[in-house]
Formats: C-alpha cells, structure tokens, sequence
C-alpha cells in the first residue's frame, strides 16, 4: 500500500487475524495502529496487549477495553478507546468508563459525528482525539481534522485528501497520523 507522503500517515491494522499482524509488524516501514479487538486468534486482554506493543512494537492500540487501552499506555504505546458516538446518552457512558490517564485517548466512531458535537461534548473526550468511519469526502476529512487530532481514511479517500492540500490556498490542518486501514 502507498501511503501519500505529504500527510503524516500510518496504517491500520483491523479485522484480520494474528498471523497477518506479526507478518505486517515484522515488515512494516510506516507508523501502524491495531485495532485489537478484530484480531481473530488474540483474546484482547493484557497480555495481547504486551504481545503486540511489546514483541511487535506496534505503537497504537485501538479498543473498547478501558484496561487495554491503560495498558497499551502503559507499556509505552497510544491506546485509544473506541467510543461509539451514535447518540449522546451512549456517549456519555462510554466516557464515564473511560481511563483519564496519561497516553490514553479516544476514537469516535464513526467519524462524521465529530462534526455534529456539541463543543462541550467534545471538550469532554480524552486526547488525543481520532475519528473513524464513514470519513470519505475529502472535504469531511479536512473539516474532522479541524476537530481531532487524527482520522482514520481508506488509501483512496487519503490521496483525495492529499490532492485537496495540494490545490487549495489553505493547508490541510496538520495531524499525526492519518490513518488507512488495511
């Protein structure tokens, strides 16, 4: 996979199983994410978590586990915890189990609805902040990442996106990383 070289990208690894993981960390030359909780053959408890940071050097980790995502930080690793943002009172909970630690954020999903919030919801989401999901326009995508640190494209919505930064007068607001799942 080609990764566009003017955003600051990395890859995703999600919905795959464990074998395809260890072979792409062995390989891999870009920043990469796992979402841990669609690797198939890995239980997503502490001890996947220190396999994966720690044996593979994977340096995200995504999750709905609030303790895998303390201890992906505390092995030295981002660990986001994934929040599913389809209605507020969802969001609130989430939230309320969420971890306030240091290295711990969060992945809304899916990522359009960052642009709906309300600025006090999201002043109450842990950083740093990556929108996920249904972000296909590069227009969206410029617009989420004026309200989040990072988002999470498809290869092809990430070059569009890179093409944009190319022709308008304004910059692409600049995030680490960009995201493309695999």
């Amino acid at each position: 996979m080609e990764l566009p070289r003017a955003l600051s990208a990395g890859i995703l690894l999600r919905d795959t199983d464990l074998a395809v993981v260890v072979s792409r960390a062995a390989s891999a030359t870009d920043q990469l994410a796992l979402d841990l909780d669609t690797v198939r053959g890995l239980d997503p408890g502490d001890a996947a978590v220190d396999f994966v940071v720690g044996r593979l050097g994977i340096g995200i980790v995504l999750t709905r586990r609030p303790q895998a995502a303390t201890r992906a930080a505390e092995q030295g690793a981002l660990g986001l915890l994934h929040v599913l943002a389809f209605d507020s009172t969802g969001l609130g909970r989430a939230l309320d189990g969420s971890p306030r630690a240091h290295g711990v954020g969060c992945v809304i999903s899916p990522g359009l609805v960052l642009m709906h919030m309300p600025p006090s919801d999201l002043e109450r989401l842990p950083r740093p902040l990556v929108g996920y999901g249904l972000i296909s326009d590069p227009a969206d995508a410029v617009a989420c990442l004026e309200l989040a640190d990072a988002i999470v494209l498809r290869a092809g919505a990430a070059h569009a996106v890179e093409a944009l930064a190319r022709t308008r007068s304004a910059a692409v607001p600049h995030r680490d990383p960009v995201l493309t799942p695999r």
